[in-house]
């Protein structure tokens, strides 16, 4: 069985090809679920789309010794433009936060916050420890505002890990 992330891309060339053909497709953000867990044997091991799941099963252990809601769905617009921002850091060496007003707009968001880290070595619990030690980020990874997220997890040509997190309120 392939996984829902990739599944979810597929389908979303699949919305892409539609629109090119004029074809009506729904306005409703599209959604799928955010694993409880992920067997992390070594990180070393797990694909891209597996990091990504066992980013956000970390985000939620923290959200929840925190007393906050888990966040429960990942969002495809939103996930996208994480992939996108990931891939340009990794192209360009820009290390620097997209615009949340984009986010917002362009995926009929409310609320947007974002997280960004790049390192060698990184794995999941290692870049939430770094992101919860570092006020701005803790403050968004721990916003009782979120509900949906975008990830992503892509490494440049350097070898260094990068990691996007982009939370949201949708409309």
């Amino acid at each position: 069985m392939r996984h829902p992330r990739t599944l979810c891309r597929l389908a979303t060339l699949g919305v892409a090809a539609a629109l090119l053909c004029g074809l009506p497709t729904a306005a409703e953000a599209k959604t799928w679920s955010v694993p409880t867990t992920v067997a992390v044997k070594d990180a070393g091991t797990l694909s891209s789309d597996d990091l990504e799941d066992a980013l956000m099963v970390e985000i939620n252990i923290a959200r929840d010794q925190q007393g906050l809601r888990k966040i429960w769905n990942f969002d495809v617009c939103t996930d996208q433009m994480a992939e996108q921002w990931g891939s340009r850091i990794a192209r360009t060496g820009v290390f620097e936060h997209r615009d949340q007003n984009e986010v917002i707009r362009r995926c009929n968001n409310s609320w947007a916050g974002e997280t960004l880290v790049r390192g060698a070595g990184l794995t999941p619990q290692g870049m939430v420890e770094l992101w919860l030690n570092s006020p701005g980020h803790r403050e968004i990874l721990l916003s009782p505002r979120a509900r949906r997220a975008g990830v992503a997890v892509t490494e440049d040509p350097q070898g260094r890990v990068i990691g996007v997190v982009n939370l949201v309120r949708h409309n």
